[in-house]
């Protein structure tokens, strides 16, 4: 069973969908919600574990890991911290 549905787009979106060959868009868009579906349950799924929430928007992700990332000379001073304190072998290295 199929659904007839009309919706509006922002013409950034749209614009690839004019490039589909006619009788594409559908089974573009399928796939499309398909995989948002699929995010969406995988985020469920995750949550419901106890992990964090992160956007499904790659860019969205990346500015996140920007921000929530320790600056090197945190990193490298406390792995010096605990070096020293014999928590962390000498010759550990973090990766990067």
């Amino acid at each position: 069973m199929t659904l007839r549905i009309t919706v509006s787009l922002p013409d950034d979106v749209a614009g690839p969908l004019r490039d589909l060959p006619a009788g594409q868009v559908s089974a573009y868009v399928a796939e499309a919600l398909r995989r948002r579906q699929l995010v969406e349950r995988m985020q469920d799924a995750l949550a419901g574990a106890g992990h964090r929430e992160y956007a499904p928007d790659p860019a969205e992700a990346a500015a996140l890991r920007d921000r929530l990332r320790v600056p090197g000379d945190v990193r490298d001073e406390t792995v010096r911290r605990l070096q020293a304190e014999g928590v962390l072998p000498a010759d550990w290295q973090p990766g990067r």
